[in-house]
């Protein structure tokens, strides 16, 4: 048998300058999304230095097996080839037909596809889950930055629960606190300290005389801490030892919208986006929605360098939680479902593919760094799920942020939704699917007559017959299926996306963690090794078919304990 996998499929122009700027750019992009904001959190869970190390090893892992994965597409395009060339058909004798042949696989075989032809139909719905949970579970995620974005743009009253004050007017006229009931308190309002009695709020003693003799400051204080104790205040009072030993809670009061409520706010927009039926038609979109998420980028690195300091009560190591971080960092590496295209789409740049990725996944790897370890040295444990909470609040630096990364989230989410719809209406509006036309059983004759315009038709005929059983037959919604059935279906899927996001209105980090341990960490670690060993486990040595074997362990050992640990937190 003829062995045509040397057929040279590439063009022979040189690529351009241009050309290797945008295929590495979009390595780039494809690697990074707005996860990056919470890598501050994820080193809070591993502890900086166990952080540091995974976050490395994370890396070094997908670059490996990004590269395992388009190795095993090359090999199962040669196989394809080598195939098709050695059927005796009229349509298939030429080089010309074999190169043609070879392009057009290495165009359209997708990961799903390798999964079919590797594992068979159980293959590609492994692949499709996978895809699903990891899109899906970013869609969810957006709806819960918004909403988590927009409510930090409201105000907090905040009530310091101090007793109940009584007028004991000592000779100096002074006043004395007495600490005999919790259900008073004092309001922070932005414009000082306003005390609470039986008789209304104290405000610069304008509601009773005797507050004129106290006088209280607010020294730093931040709303998130749980308790004020009275080294945090300056007390003006005649005898201080009767507070001195006594801390104050803080209480807060949100002018807020419920959370629930405000994450439903882009619905609608993202509702009439799911309406797309062409991702070409993004492309402005996408522009758009990448200066969003840089302006965003820059502006929080900005803040986290300058006045930069080191908190106290950071942690080197945790192992408690570190399968959190692990979920965290490798949903935070998003471009290992994209990376197929992306191959596919440098034709003439494919020799440089390998150092464009080392290149990509090296920048990448040091955003996400610098961002988790600025964030968490800087913030230690009072660090949020998202580091863009930790800017002032109220502030035209944290609202600025705040909008220009809720634009760059809104305009990426159709991108990151087609996929999802791409696969569930596959499955219901495809013919001989659920809700999708019946298939045809007519089947064209090979001798039948035909008119020169039908002959380009009748070779592709001959050409699906002829490779039909090396190829998959790929899901395509005929045209017949009634637009509105398929814009009711894209409105409930984004409709349930919503709900679950009022759900977990709370769990924006965790919900990252979750797609990277089920969704990631398959798509990423565990299948290139399994399908790198199905393919060539005849010509491996043991060494290489060992170090694949550690990497899937890896990948399931990390994935179901960073499953269970995120089940875990939440629930507790």
């Amino acid at each position: 048998m003829a062995d045509y996998s040397t057929v040279i499929s590439r063009r022979h122009d040189k690529p351009t300058c241009r050309q290797h700027t945008a295929d590495f750019a979009n390595l780039v992009k494809a690697f990074i999304g707005a996860n990056y904001l919470t890598m501050s959190f994820a080193f809070h869970n591993s502890g900086l230095i166990l952080g540091m190390i995974g976050l490395v090893i994370i890396a070094l892992l997908t670059d490996h097996c990004c590269c395992l994965i388009v190795k095993v597409k090359e090999h199962m395009v040669n196989r394809l080839v080598n195939q098709y060339a050695n059927q005796k058909t009229p349509i298939n004798g030429s080089h010309t037909d074999i190169q043609s042949f070879r392009l057009s696989v290495e165009k359209n075989l997708g990961y799903g596809d390798i999964g079919q032809l590797i594992l068979g139909r159980a293959g590609t719905v492994i692949v499709q889950i996978c895809l699903f949970i990891t899109q899906f579970g970013f869609c969810i995620a957006y709806f819960v930055f918004i909403g988590n974005a927009v409510y930090h743009m409201f105000p907090v009253e905040q009530y310091y629960n101090v007793s109940t004050l009584t007028n004991s007017t000592q000779g100096n006229g002074t006043f004395n606190l007495s600490f005999l009931d919790v259900t008073k308190g004092v309001q922070s309002t932005g414009r000082g300290i306003v005390m609470q009695s039986d008789s209304g709020f104290l405000n610069n003693g304008s509601h009773h005389a005797a507050s004129d003799s106290v006088d209280i400051h607010n020294k730093g204080l931040h709303h998130s801490k749980p308790m004020l104790t009275t080294n945090n205040l300056v007390l003006n009072v005649t005898n201080p030892a009767n507070v001195s030993n006594h801390s104050i809670p803080i209480l807060s009061h949100d002018t807020a919208p419920p959370l629930e409520l405000l994450v439903l706010i882009p619905l609608p927009i993202f509702i009439a986006f799911s309406y797309v039926r062409n991702v070409r038609s993004l492309g402005g979109i996408s522009m758009v929605a990448n200066m969003s998420i840089f302006t965003g980028f820059v502006a929080v690195l900005c803040y986290l360098i300058i006045g930069f300091t080191v908190s106290p009560k950071v942690v080197w190591v945790k192992w408690a939680t570190f399968p959190i971080f692990f979920g965290q960092v490798t949903s935070a590496f998003e471009g290992i479902g994209v990376v197929l295209p992306i191959h596919a789409s440098m034709e003439n740049n494919r020799g440089n593919f390998k150092n464009f990725l080392h290149g990509a996944i090296a920048v990448v790897s040091v955003v996400i760094g610098s961002f988790g370890v600025l964030g968490y040295l800087r913030y230690g444990p009072g660090v949020g799920q998202m580091i863009n909470q930790n800017l002032p609040e109220h502030t035209p630096l944290s609202i600025s942020v705040g909008i220009t990364l809720c634009v760059g989230i809104l305009f990426t989410f159709p991108l990151q939704f087609f996929p999802v719809i791409e696969i569930l209406e596959g499955y219901l509006f495809a013919k001989g699917r659920i809700f999708g036309p019946k298939k045809s059983t007519k089947l064209l004759d090979d001798s039948e007559s035909c008119t020169d315009n039908e002959e380009a038709d009748v070779t592709t005929h001959l050409l699906k017959k002829n490779v039909k059983l090396l190829l998959p037959e790929p899901v395509h919604v005929p045209d017949s299926v009634a637009a509105w059935k398929r814009n009711l279906f894209r409105t409930l899927m984004v409709t349930v996306a919503a709900g679950l996001a009022a759900l977990l209105r709370s769990s924006f980090a965790y919900i990252a963690a979750v797609t990277g341990s089920v969704g990631s960490t398959m798509l990423a670690f565990v299948l290139p090794c399994v399908f790198h060993i199905k393919t060539q486990h005849h010509e491996l040595p043991a060494w290489i078919i060992a170090k694949d074997v550690i990497i899937i362990i890896i990948g399931v050992t990390g994935g179901v304990m960073g499953l269970s640990s995120v089940i875990i937190t939440m629930v507790e």
